[in-house]
C-alpha cells in the first residue's frame, strides 16, 4: 500500500514540477512579447523624431550670433563690455535653462 501513495506523490510532484516550468515557460513568453511590444512603439517613436530632426535640418536658417556681433560698431561694444551686458545675458540664458528643466520634472513647478 505504501508503494502506492509514494507513487501517486512522485506523479503528483512530477505533475506539480511540469505545471511550474510550464508557468515560468508562459511568463518568460509574455514578458518577452511585452518588451517586442513595447519596443515597437519606441522604435515608431524614435523613427519619426529622427524624420522631424530631417526636416528641421533641411531647413537652412543662417544663424550665426557672432555675424550679429560683428555688425555692432566698436565704440558700442566697448560700452557693451564695460556694462557687462555678456555677462547679464548668460546669467538670464542659465536661468531660463534651470527654470526649463525645473518644469520638465514632475511634481517639481516651482515659480509657475
Amino acid at each position: 500500500m505504501a508503494g502506492i501513495f509514494q507513487f501517486f506523490t512522485s506523479l503528483l510532484a512530477k505533475i506539480a514540477a511540469f505545471a511550474q516550468w510550464l508557468l515560468a515557460v508562459v511568463t518568460r513568453i509574455f514578458k518577452d512579447l511585452w518588451n517586442m511590444f513595447t519596443d515597437v512603439f519606441c522604435w515608431a517613436f524614435d523613427s519619426i523624431l529622427g524624420m522631424a530632426a530631417a526636416a528641421l535640418n533641411a531647413i537652412d536658417i543662417p544663424f550665426n550670433p557672432s555675424t550679429y556681433y560683428a555688425m555692432i560698431p566698436p565704440e558700442t561694444a566697448n560700452i557693451l563690455g564695460l556694462i557687462k551686458l555678456p555677462q547679464a545675458i548668460s546669467i538670464i540664458v542659465a536661468a531660463l535653462v534651470i527654470r526649463f528643466i525645473l518644469q520638465t520634472i514632475p511634481f517639481v513647478r516651482w515659480g509657475s
